[in-house]
């Protein structure tokens, strides 16, 4: 049985998918199995195109093909099912591991005894790139919310019977299943490698399978899972980051300068990214290059 699951959805990116397989399997943990999880549109199957052809060979390596390809988290959920390892990571079919991604996470873990640990990241986007979660050993209380990045760079400890992600949410199905761990374990911080582990690469242009319509109860439910462990200000700052992006999502110029104003007021100026992010897409001024 394998040490770690690594978790691999795709959908209709052929030529991205071969990079992130790629970074799996040069690992140097050794004990891990990747399940790619097959959530294309198109026939054939993936376990049938040449795209596969170098790696499905791999014994580490399974292709599967869930019956119902709705979105990222029915995706995942499928990879939960199939899983063999004791812990579990993913990768998004457009971004990378580096080398020592799985090691380190759990040298980590094993050290701390956390049931769930985080590592830092690089954006990269039309050349600019943007190194986060790098500042700091662990989150801890209010920063769980309102700092820290729970889709590729989380490693976590599979349970028998475990969670599984809700697959009425995308986007905000990540952060509001890792909250639900966070709630079961109980824990007031979790553990960070302070360094890229990860490289993240933003595609231009719409995101599939992502509406406004789900963030409003994915935020709910996130809040809902850790009543009264965040701060009042913690939590009015989370609510106006999720308005912020759902107004961002409808492009609506004049609601992103009134909750930016807010949100900068709320968080004294700390949040001044995301509020220019948002001005900039709902405005669409320098199209995809902005890194959120």
């Amino acid at each position: 049985m394998a040490l770690i699951t690594v978790i691999l959805p795709t959908c209709d990116r052929p030529a991205l998918l071969p990079r992130a397989v790629a970074s799996v399997l040069a690992q140097t943990e050794p004990d891990f199995e990747l399940l790619v999880i097959d959530n294309n549109r198109g026939d054939p199957p993936l376990a049938g195109q040449s795209v596969a052809a170098g790696w499905r060979r791999d014994p580490r390596v399974q292709i599967i093909r869930p019956d119902a390809m709705r979105n990222a988290a029915v995706a995942r959920n499928a990879g939960l099912a199939a899983a063999r390892g004791a812990w579990v990571s993913y990768l998004d079919d457009d971004d990378t591991y580096r080398p020592d991604k799985l090691e380190r996470q759990l040298a980590l873990a094993l050290t701390t005894g956390a049931p769930l640990v985080l590592c830092g990241a690089t954006f990269h986007l039309r050349g600019r790139e943007r190194a986060v979660q790098c500042d700091a050993p662990e989150w801890r209380g209010d920063d769980l919310i309102l700092r820290a990045r729970w889709n590729t760079p989380l490693l976590f400890h599979r349970h028998p019977g475990d969670a599984r992600f809700d697959e009425s949410l995308s986007p905000g199905e990540d952060a509001e299943f890792a909250h639900r761990l966070l709630a079961r374990a109980g824990v007031p911080a979790v553990p960070v490698v302070p360094r890229p582990l990860v490289d993240i690469f933003p595609q231009p242009g719409p995101r599939v399978n992502v509406t406004a319509a789900p963030v409003r109860p994915a935020a709910a439910r996130i809040l809902a899972a850790r009543r009264g462990f965040y701060s009042r200000g913690a939590r009015r700052r989370y609510v106006l980051q999720t308005l912020l992006a759902l107004a961002k999502l409808g492009r609506r110029p004049g609601r992103c300068t009134v909750l930016g104003w807010r949100l900068l007021r709320e968080s004294r100026g700390a949040d001044w990214r995301p509020c220019a992010n948002a001005l900039a897409v709902s405005l669409n001024l320098f199209p995809g290059r902005w890194v959120s």
